[in-house]
């Protein structure tokens, strides 16, 4: 197959440069030259002239047919796509909560000094018997008291007495021991009921903030106390709580969470127009057409005349 192409230029040999890129050959490549036309100058540089054209031959072997290719070749050839490795999914297993066991207590008489130390307050206070029973375990040493009926003077206001109580024989159960050990003193169990007391408090004051909308605060606390009611408060939805004051004034404030929506209600008057007020209009009194309206100018009294009337007895 021979393969021809024109190139041109300034020159014979720029035409034939250009001819040769053209066919993609090099002077090694075996071909033929043609001089198609010779350059001629311009007249004056400006007029007529022509440029060279060179024509190029080069004989190329004829290209070998393509094979069609089998639909059994094109199976072979086809390549299977490749399967992507599965990635296992690593199963995250959440953290277990530890939950927090309570020991058991168990009847011990491991502290007989500390024993003696709550009777001796409590026969004190006026009581005639207490017979005091001690279970304790690694954790907390825990005295019941049996005074009979009225025991009222052992637990005081709100259990302040029975706080002070059991504050000393903390004080008495841990001197000189190496591990700190928890102290509580119950009677008449009281503390069950105190705690139910408590959780009721929390919840009916959560309720009442958010409704309200405001902070209210409780009274001072033992910690013990007060994280009850911080407990109870989480159960109430829209309520939160923390602690103010400190030592024997710290308390609990119980407030509506931020951005907690709530129903005050309509009170009084305002319920009849739901909850809006009617704006009154100015009085404007009343003035016939045939009544001409009074003036200061004419010397008549705004009020009127009076007249006062003087009684002489004897």
């Amino acid at each position: 197959m021979i393969k021809e192409a024109i190139g041109t230029g300034n020159t014979v040999d720029e035409a034939k440069a250009a001819a040769m890129v053209e066919l993609g050959i090099s002077d090694f490549d075996d071909f033929t030259v043609e001089v198609v036309q010779t350059p001629t100058k311009k007249i004056l540089g400006l007029f007529g002239g022509n440029p060279a054209k060179v024509k190029v031959s080069v004989s190329l072997p004829d290209p070998k047919p393509e094979k069609k290719e089998s639909k059994k070749d094109n199976k072979k050839t086809e390549k299977k796509p490749e399967k992507k490795a599965e990635v296992k999914k690593q199963e995250v297993k959440e953290p277990v909560k530890e939950e927090t066991v309570e020991l058991p207590m168990e009847e011990t008489n491991l502290y007989p000094e500390t024993a003696e130390y709550i009777k001796s307050i409590v026969m004190s206070l006026g009581m005639q018997e207490c017979t005091i029973t001690e279970k304790s375990n690694a954790e907390e040493i825990y005295f019941e008291l049996d005074c009979g009926d009225d025991y009222g003077i052992i637990i005081g206001k709100r259990g302040e007495t029975l706080d002070a109580i059991q504050y000393l024989a903390r004080m008495v159960a841990n001197k000189g021991k190496s591990s700190y050990k928890r102290v509580a003193i119950n009677v008449g169990n009281y503390r069950a009921k105190r705690e139910e007391t408590l959780r009721i408090l929390a919840r009916k004051t959560a309720l009442r903030a958010v409704r309200q909308g405001r902070n209210i605060s409780l009274e001072p606390m033992n910690p013990y106390e007060r994280r009850i009611i911080h407990t109870a408060v989480q159960e109430i939805e829209g309520a939160t709580s923390h602690s103010i004051g400190s030592d024997l004034d710290r308390r609990v404030v119980i407030s509506p969470v931020e951005g907690a929506k709530h129903s005050g209600g309509n009170r009084g008057r305002n319920n009849r127009n739901g909850g809006r007020r009617e704006k009154k209009e100015a009085y404007k009194p009343e003035i016939s057409p045939d009544r001409a309206p009074k003036s200061d100018i004419d010397g008549s009294a705004l009020y009127g005349k009076v007249e006062i009337r003087s009684t002489i007895t004897d």
